[in-house]
């Protein structure tokens, strides 16, 4: 039947998809392992956090020495749903 087979697939990208949402949100440091965030919550820390890490290389590259520094940047600081 093609409808249990398009559900099937459904479900496993829906699956593969909430996984990898999960795995993004583990590698997120500002982040406790037993927090819920949404999608789109993920979304934005991860963009920030990579903009961050962006900038911190940047700075590395026009002052050598110096550290890594502190975090900037709005909404790196989210409030946590637990």
């Amino acid at each position: 039947r093609p409808a249990a087979a398009n559900a099937a697939r459904e479900r496993s990208r829906v699956q593969t998809l909430r996984h990898a949402f999960l795995e993004l949100q583990k590698t997120l440091p500002s982040v406790p392992p037993d927090t819920k965030l949404s999608k789109l919550d993920v979304l934005l820390l991860a963009t920030t956090y990579i903009a961050h890490l962006t900038r911190s290389l940047q700075d590395e590259e026009e002052s050598p020495g110096e550290g890594l520094g502190t975090l900037r940047g709005d909404g790196y600081l989210h409030p946590v749903k637990v």
